[in-house]
C-alpha cells in the first residue's frame, strides 16, 4: 500500500489537508456537527418512544406552553422561516400530533395546537430536552466555552458585517 492510498488517520481533523483553507469550511464542519447531533438526539427520542422528529421539537414545546397559535406567531418567536416552520408542522399533522383548529374570533386564523397524543409527546420531548441540554452544557465544559453562546455570537457578528464585507476590509476593498 502506497502513502498515497492508505486511509487518512481518523485521529487527523476533518479536512486537515486543505490547511490554509480549512476555515473556509466552517459551514461544513458546523452541518456535520448539527448532523451528529442530531443522530444522536433522535437516539435518545428512539429509546424513549418519542416519535416527533428532532427538528420539531422547538415547535412542540411552543404549543406545549403556549397553547394555539398562528404560523406567524410560532415563526417570530422560534426565529425560523414560515415555509421551514410550515414544512416542520406538516409531519406534525400527519402524525396526529398538532392540528388546525377555527379561531371563533377571527374566521381567517387557523392555528396549530396540540392533540391529546401531541401532549403526551410533549412531556417526554421535555424530559429528553432536558437531559439532552444538561449534555450539551457539559461538552460546552469540555470545551471551555460556552458553545450555545458562541455560536450565536458568531451569528450577529457575520448578520453585522457578512464575509463578503470583511473580505473587503481584508483586501482593502
Amino acid at each position: 500500500m502506497t502513502a498515497s492510498s492508505r486511509p487518512s488517520d481518523p485521529r487527523q481533523a476533518p479536512l486537515a489537508y486543505l490547511g490554509d483553507l480549512r476555515p473556509a469550511f466552517v459551514a461544513h464542519l458546523a452541518d456535520r456537527l448539527a448532523d451528529q447531533i442530531g443522530r444522536q438526539c433522535g437516539e435518545i427520542d428512539a429509546a424513549t418512544g418519542v416519535s416527533a422528529p428532532n427538528r420539531t421539537h422547538s415547535v412542540v414545546l411552543y404549543l406545549a406552553d403556549h397553547g394555539p397559535a398562528s404560523l406567524a406567531e410560532i415563526a417570530r418567536l422560534d426565529g425560523q422561516a414560515h415555509q421551514l416552520l410550515a414544512a416542520r408542522l406538516a409531519p406534525l399533522e400527519q402524525m396526529g400530533l398538532v392540528e388546525r383548529v377555527d379561531d371563533p374570533g377571527d374566521a381567517r386564523r387557523r392555528p396549530y395546537r396540540l392533540t391529546r397524543a401531541g401532549r403526551r409527546e410533549a412531556g417526554q420531548i421535555r424530559e429528553n430536552t432536558r437531559r439532552i441540554a444538561a449534555a450539551m452544557r457539559s461538552l460546552s465544559d469540555d470545551l471551555g466555552i460556552d458553545l450555545m453562546a458562541e455560536l450565536e455570537r458568531a451569528g450577529a457578528l457575520l448578520h453585522e458585517r457578512s464575509l463578503a464585507q470583511r473580505i473587503d476590509l481584508l483586501e482593502g476593498a
